[in-house]
């Protein structure tokens, strides 16, 4: 379904991307009512977002319906130019129903359940909407599970069978009602080159990667209102060279908030990062703001790191406008370090925090560490 086209215009300032887009068709999904037949029309949805995507042109908005739907989906963007995704507050969710038939019974309720190998050898396990998470391989803070035999009520464990087949043994301790189990890799992800691609408020969660995964050479991204939380990985990660502006998010329950690395560039105004495993805010790709931003750091992650990614990068800056960082924990300052680069912090304000900006090129306007004020140019 393709409506008829008018030119797009882009205007880009510091901080602000802002799109004008005039005309193109509208393409509607419905998870549920719709079919990968039908044309798309509002009449006539489709199912799927990725047979959206596949069809969409520049110019095109594509809806998801019902607002505020459970979407067990994922989507690739390649090669897409001028699109934009009104999500309505649709979550795309990574994981799956669990059968409460088909377990074997193996004594003190503890039961399993033969299930393929996941990707990556990476696990997560929602019980009544809380995760608990196995497998982390990133961080020191990772929680380690016990043996199947060992498994106190609510823990879990996965063992692989053989490389032939592929498939292992789910161990619970505890009732098998109300549990979902991550099957997808990422929520929304990008590939290849894509341009001028607007997504709106969208949530991705329980992905076994990253909610939203951004690769290859796209340029020109905006996400306005989205939610990335309790992923394996990231809520948000860019890579590559990839640029994108982030307005109105948040990010929580992952191993990384966001993690922005490569030769990426990022601009994060208004966003929110908390309750992550390993660091809250990564940021170690060529140049990143964070503007009205706040870190609360409610768990033992570090609640900022950036910094080149190592000897080789150069070009590294990173500007933080009206930032707060908390630190929650008593006894535990957030932990808020810049190992390299440029840094420009202005009206910024750190309580409960372990401040280390050496090796970087630092300026400090307005800035509050601990009540005190830290001000000037700091050189490396």
């Amino acid at each position: 379904m393709v409506g008829t086209m008018r030119p797009m215009t882009w205007l880009i300032a510091p901080g602000i991307l802002l799109s004008l887009n005039a005309g193109g068709a509208d393409l509607h999904v419905h998870h549920k009512a719709g079919h990968d037949g039908n044309s798309g029309a509002m009449d006539a949805p489709f199912a799927t977002i990725q047979k959206a995507i596949q069809v969409s042109q520049e110019g095109d908005t594509v809806h998801l319906h019902p607002k505020g739907a459970v979407y067990r989906q994922s989507v690739t963007l390649r090669g897409k130019t001028g699109i934009t995704i009104e999500g309505n507050g649709v979550t795309l969710d990574g994981s799956d129903p669990l059968p409460t038939r088909g377990w074997e019974e193996i004594g003190a309720a503890l039961v399993r359940l033969r299930l393929p190998q996941t990707t990556w050898n990476r696990h997560l396990l929602t019980f009544n909407g809380r995760v608990e998470r196995m497998g982390r391989t990133q961080s020191s803070n990772s929680p380690k599970f016990p043996d199947p035999g060992e498994l106190k009520e609510g823990q879990f464990c996965f063992v692989n069978g053989s490389d032939e087949s592929k498939t292992g043994w789910l161990y619970l301790r505890g009732g098998v009602k109300n549990l979902e189990w991550s099957v997808r890799p990422n929520g929304l992800a990008t590939a290849g080159t894509n341009s001028m691609i607007v997504v709106r408020n969208l949530n991705a969660r329980r992905f076994l990667n990253d909610g939203f995964n951004i690769h290859g050479r796209s340029v020109g991204l905006q996400f306005e209102n989205i939610r990335g939380y309790d992923c394996f990985d990231e809520g948000f990660s860019a890579h590559d060279t990839c640029e994108a502006e982030i307005q109105g998010g948040k990010f929580w329950g992952n191993e990384n908030g966001i993690a922005d690395v490569n030769d990426c560039i990022t601009h994060y105004r208004d966003c929110e990062f908390r309750d992550n495993v390993n660091v809250d805010a990564l940021l170690i790709g060529k140049r990143h703001s964070l503007t009205d931003c706040q870190i609360i750091n409610t768990t033992r992650a570090t609640a900022l790191s950036a910094g080149p990614r190592g000897e080789g990068q150069t070009g590294f800056s990173l500007m933080l406008t009206r930032l707060n960082v908390t630190g929650i924990l008593p006894n535990h300052p957030a932990r808020f370090r810049v190992n390299g680069g440029d840094l420009i912090m202005k009206n910024c304000r750190l309580e409960n925090a372990a401040f280390n900006v050496a090796g970087s090129q630092a300026s400090f306007t307005n800035v509050q560490v601990n009540g005190d004020t830290v001000s000037g140019d700091q050189g490396r």
